[in-house]
């Protein structure tokens, strides 16, 4: 079965491995991202995997005639898509004869669109998932062939569900795959009475408001920690990036206005927000003398 990949991110280059361990798969081609800065530095780079093994590759956006003439001459069979952000047109969708096939990482149809991860956090869910679908020319909308669910504690972070889904992508790969080469593809439409959508995030949506409770700050701290840029606030002109918190249990109700520092504790400084306080135990700042972690600003 010939498979052109499009991908991204350390989740396109564990799938892009696994596919070409497949008996039976050949990749006939690798479709990455544009340039970006992120690229190999924040994350790995399919495109720098592709040339590694020494597959066909280029850069693309979804709908670029390059982008259709790369599926025109590698011919495939299937089109595989993982971390993919940009939406094809139904003509390239048409060009492979089983059709394309999206790995997405939410339970579909919940937390369809962009940033499905970090919106489930922010949104304090404990049960998260990876969805194999058809992919057709809505958002996260095609039929689901498999899903797989995992579960995240309140004391975990996106970091943590990363580990948790690099595995499950794998997985869900080689059994879909196997679905394929076999011709035994069940497929289940999605209930669009359950759907969810949430747009893109950038790294400015991650400002804290601390007259949130605090439930609500601990979730955006979870949910943009790294690899992401990470949860920020604003002191004395210093953004000072909150990595992680824990809430505070301290005796006795704080009597403090939202985003006041109350007290230093060798573990961090405890901070109110509008409802309990958190202590954040991981922070780090922007300096003339560069990056300072939590031990320089202790006297915050």
């Amino acid at each position: 079965m010939r498979i052109l990949f499009l991908g991204n991110h350390t989740v396109g280059t564990t799938v892009l491995r696994e596919l070409c361990g497949i008996a039976g798969v050949v990749v006939v081609g690798v479709v990455a991202h544009p340039d970006d800065p992120e690229d190999g530095v924040r994350y790995e780079s399919v495109n720098s995997l592709a040339h590694e093994l020494g597959l066909p590759v280029i850069r693309s956006s979804g709908r670029t005639t390059a982008l259709v003439d790369f599926t025109e001459l590698t011919n495939p069979d299937l089109i595989w898509i993982t971390d993919y952000r940009y939406l094809l047109p139904l003509e390239l969708l048409q060009r492979a004869r089983i059709g394309a096939v999206n790995l997405h990482p939410s339970l579909l149809p919940r937390y369809r669109g962009r940033a499905p991860i970090n919106w489930a956090i922010i949104h304090g869910e404990s049960q998260l998932g990876l969805t194999a679908h058809f992919v057709d020319e809505g958002v996260d909308c095609g039929d689901v062939i498999v899903q797989r669910e995992y579960s995240l504690s309140q004391d975990e972070d996106v970091g943590d569900a990363l580990n948790r889904l690099y595995p499950l992508y794998a997985e869900i790969t080689r059994e879909v795959v196997g679905q394929m080469l076999t011709g035994r593809v069940h497929a289940d439409p999605q209930d669009e009475r359950l759907a969810t959508t949430f747009p893109a995030r950038r790294p400015e949506d991650g400002v804290i408001e601390w007259q949130q409770s605090v439930e609500t700050v601990m979730n955006l701290i979870r949910a943009v920690a790294k690899p992401y840029p990470g949860a920020f606030t604003m002191r004395d002109g210093e953004r000072i990036t909150v990595w992680r918190a824990e809430v505070y249990r301290g005796a006795g109700k704080l009597a403090c206005s939202a985003g006041e520092v109350v007290e230093i504790l060798e573990s961090g400084p405890v901070v109110c927000c509008g409802k309990g306080a958190l202590i954040l135990t991981d922070i780090e700042y922007l300096s003339d003398n560069g990056l300072l972690a939590k031990g320089d600003v202790l006297g915050w």
